[in-house]
C-alpha cells in the first residue's frame, strides 16, 4: 500500500447511549462500514480475514460470559474483527520478516497498528466508540502500553479485544508436535502467563475456562 500513516486519532470515544446510539445499532455499523477495510487488508496481507473472524468469534465469546447482553456482546465481536487494519498501513515486506529481522522502524509501525486502525476505520465511517476500543487494544494490563492506561482505565471492550487476539495466535502458532489437547494446553498456559501483565487475567480466565467447558463438554 502506498498511504501514509494517519498523523492523530479519534478525538471523540462518546458512549453510544448517549449519542442516541443502541449496541445493536453500534454492532450493525461497525460490521458494514468495516466491511471495505476488512477486504483491504485481506489484499494487503492474505490470511488476515481468518485472523479477524477468529478474534471476532473469541471476543464473542468472552463478552458473553463476563455477562454482556447479546447486542453489547456483538458490537464486541464487529469491533474485535477489525482490530489489526491498522496493518493496511505496514509495508508488507516488514510484515513477512521474522520479529528478530525486523528493524526499530518495522517494530514501531506494528505496534503502532491500532492507532493507524482507529484513525482508518473512523475515516471509513466507523462510529467513535468501537474506533476508541480499537485504539486502546494497543495498551496493556499493567500500564506499559503507549497511553500508559493500565487495569480499569483501559476500556473493557478494548481488553476483550487484546485477550482475543492472543487466543488465536496463541492457538495457531507453529509449535512441535503433540496432540490437540496438548497444543491447546500450551496454548492456554501461554495466555495465563500473560494474564497480570499483557492480558486482564479475568478475561483470560473467563474465555480459556469457557472453551475449556465446549472442548470437555
Amino acid at each position: 500500500m502506498s498511504w501514509d500513516p494517519p498523523s492523530g486519532a479519534p478525538s471523540s470515544e462518546a458512549d453510544p447511549a448517549a449519542s442516541g446510539m443502541s449496541q445493536a445499532d453500534l454492532a450493525e455499523l461497525v460490521q458494514v462500514r468495516g466491511a471495505t477495510l476488512l477486504d483491504a487488508l485481506e489484499a494487503h496481507r492474505g490470511g488476515s480475514r481468518d485472523h479477524a473472524d477468529a478474534t471476532a468469534a473469541y471476543g464473542f465469546a468472552a463478552a458473553v460470559e463476563l455477562g454482556f447482553e447479546r447486542d453489547h456482546a456483538e458490537a464486541v465481536r464487529e469491533t474485535a474483527r477489525l482490530h489489526e487494519v491498522g496493518m493496511i498501513y505496514v509495508p508488507a515486506s516488514v510484515l513477512a520478516a521474522r520479529p528478530e529481522e525486523r528493524d526499530a522502524d518495522g517494530n514501531a509501525l506494528i505496534a503502532a497498528h491500532p492507532i493507524y486502525g482507529a484513525e482508518l476505520a473512523l475515516g471509513a465511517g466507523v462510529p467513535a466508540q468501537a474506533c476508541g476500543w480499537i485504539r486502546a487494544s494497543a495498551e496493556r494490563f499493567d500500564g506499559r502500553g503507549p497511553a500508559g492506561l493500565a487495569g480499569e482505565r483501559v476500556p473493557l471492550e478494548a481488553r476483550i479485544v487484546r485477550v482475543a487476539c492472543g487466543c488465536d495466535t496463541a492457538l495457531t502458532a507453529p509449535r512441535a508436535a503433540g496432540s490437540v489437547a496438548d497444543r491447546r494446553a500450551t496454548a492456554f498456559a501461554m495466555l495465563r502467563t500473560a494474564a497480570g501483565r499483557e492480558l486482564d487475567p479475568r478475561i483470560v480466565d473467563a474465555l480459556t475456562s469457557m472453551l475449556e467447558r465446549l472442548t470437555h463438554g
